[in-house]
């Protein structure tokens, strides 16, 4: 087992003020579809109840990428990234102030925090620097409020970092979003898209020293599209709070299966996928193995030393969502854990996301609950969230009959397990987040954004892999604040092309674009 020593606590972090918009003065709750309140299937309520949330959406006021969101428990929400574009052709790889009028995947970025949900922002740099805008992870550890932030790699170079800045996994973390702690994990080489979580020690297991919780960070071993060419899936745990990480596991490898269940075939993941670990009230974890075309429930009893797939009645548990096939990124189930130990799982089937839940620890499951609101008749990216005993938030982007813009929306219920079990069923409430006027965005990926200006004035797309029309929406967020709140994170492009007015206001940028049901 490797151990990493962690680097020593960093300076405080002060709010950026460079930027455009640095403060978005508006809650973004007027101009948006009102809020519906519906059972599973999309039968709206009839008549609609007196009392429904308000649909809020608006942008951070800076660029945005691959958008992530959590909320913290003083309620303060987070964005990741607010992309901060400066150097030659915005990429920080030369000395410069803030450069307006360009924006890619390797432009700096920082965090966007606002205080006031959402109605003005202003930007964090974990452990005093700005990092990669896309391939990151954020959590916030429910139990102590601590914000975890995970990047390979600061745009430009950290001299305090030393060598090998870009690939390893850069794992910062603070209690109160001014100090921060820094720690790398240098087995790992440009980890895509990594999931952190945490809980209490299984059980009989060792038990975290200094902190109340474990914190569990996995990760893939190398940037790719789908197994076998991203190499591994590793797991590590930290006992003191993450300021230290030792690597328990070896979740899934392309080659050759870690799980005989699969009979000889890989595991399929790939760099945008749900397949990973999840935390059980007890301390146990959970997480989905997909192969052959059958996805089995996995838990670890022993702090992610090892996932064992489990079996009931003499019969390895397997999950009834759609099979995953090699090749295959993005859009597969995902699996969340209430408190009191509810099991939700979401998953896309043609164009409907669908939840199922178990009071069982994953053994049986409900009937699949629709949860696509009424009207939305495709649905493209997509994320889940969950809190509480069985409430849940999904983000998506959404279109109508006809539509060929996307538009933002989130879905939310709130003790659904309960709901299944009463004479009504459960009530689900959902809404656009962006305003009628303007859609998030304007085609199946970014169009206006990621240009430079060539010779003659001739607009020219960033090569990949920086062009943000490639890659600058394949992730999106959801979170549940501690009060319940569901929020949605997204990019919102500028228009339908460079040219067009909205790019031209907004200098060939996107920009990052967050929303969230309030009851007021």
């Amino acid at each position: 087992m490797l151990v990493l020593s962690a680097a020593a606590a960093t300076a405080v972090v002060v709010p950026a003020a460079a930027g455009p918009g640095r403060t978005h003065h508006a809650a973004g709750c007027a101009g948006t579809p009102r809020a519906v309140a519906f059972h599973p299937g999309g039968e709206l309520l009839k008549p609609q109840p007196t009392h429904l949330p308000t649909a809020c959406g608006a942008t951070t006021g800076y660029p945005g990428a691959e958008s992530h969101i959590v909320v913290r428990n003083d309620g303060s929400v987070i964005y990741t990234p607010a992309v901060l574009p400066h150097g030659t052709l915005g990429i920080g790889e030369a000395p410069g102030e803030y450069q307006p009028n360009t924006q890619s995947n390797a432009s700096p970025a920082g965090l966007a925090v606002s205080g006031d949900d959402g109605g003005h922002w202003h930007v964090v740099k974990p452990s005093g620097v700005t990092w990669n805008p896309t391939d990151h992870s954020d959590y916030v550890d429910r139990t102590t409020g601590r914000t975890f932030f995970e990047d390979y790699g600061p745009i430009p170079t950290a001299t305090q970092f030393g060598g090998e800045q870009e690939g390893p996994a850069h794992i910062n973390w603070s209690d109160d979003m001014r100090h921060w702690h820094h720690t790398v994990i240098p087995d790992l080489f440009l980890p895509e898209n990594p999931r952190f979580v945490s809980g209490v020690a299984p059980k009989g297991q060792p038990e975290p020293h200094g902190y109340p919780d474990i914190v569990y960070f996995c990760a893939n071993t190398n940037v790719g599209f789908v197994s076998p060419v991203i190499g591994g899936r590793l797991c590590f745990r930290s006992l003191d709070g993450g300021s230290n990480f030792a690597q328990a596991s070896v979740l899934f490898t392309g080659s050759a299966p870690q799980h005989p269940e699969c009979g000889g075939q890989g595991e399929n993941y790939s760099a945008i996928d749900g397949y990973y670990p999840q935390a059980a009230p007890d301390g146990r974890l959970y997480v989905m193995v997909a192969c052959g075309g059958i996805t089995y429930l996995a838990g670890s009893d022993d702090e992610a030393s090892s996932f064992p797939v489990i079996h009931a009645q003499g019969k390895a548990v397997t999950l009834p969502v759609p099979a995953t096939q090699p090749g295959d990124i993005g859009g597969t189930p995902e699996l969340r854990i209430g408190k009191d130990g509810t099991f939700l799982l979401a998953y896309l089937q043609g164009a409907k996301l669908l939840v199922r839940l178990s009071s069982t620890r994953g053994v049986t499951w409900s009937k699949p609950l629709d949860v696509t609101p009424p009207g939305v008749t495709a649905i493209k990216q997509w994320s889940f969230a969950a809190a509480g005993d069985s409430d849940f938030a999904i983000a998506f982007l959404g279109q109508r009959h006809g539509q060929t813009t996307w538009d933002a929306y989130l879905t939310s219920g709130r003790n659904v397990l309960a709901g299944i079990r009463s004479t009504g069923g459960p009530v689900l409430y959902a809404g656009q987040l962006n305003p009628r006027k303007r859609p998030l965005l304007y085609g199946d990926s970014v169009q206006g954004s990621g240009y430079v200006s060539g010779p003659g004035g001739v607009n020219v797309l960033f090569p990949p892999p920086f062009n943000n029309q490639m890659m600058g929406n394949d992730f999106i967020g959801a979170a549940i604040a501690p009060d319940g709140t569901p929020w949605g994170s997204f990019t919102q492009d500028c228009g339908p092309a460079p040219d067009s007015a909205g790019c031209q206001k907004q200098h060939d940028q996107t920009r990052g674009f967050a929303g969230h049901l309030a009851w007021r």
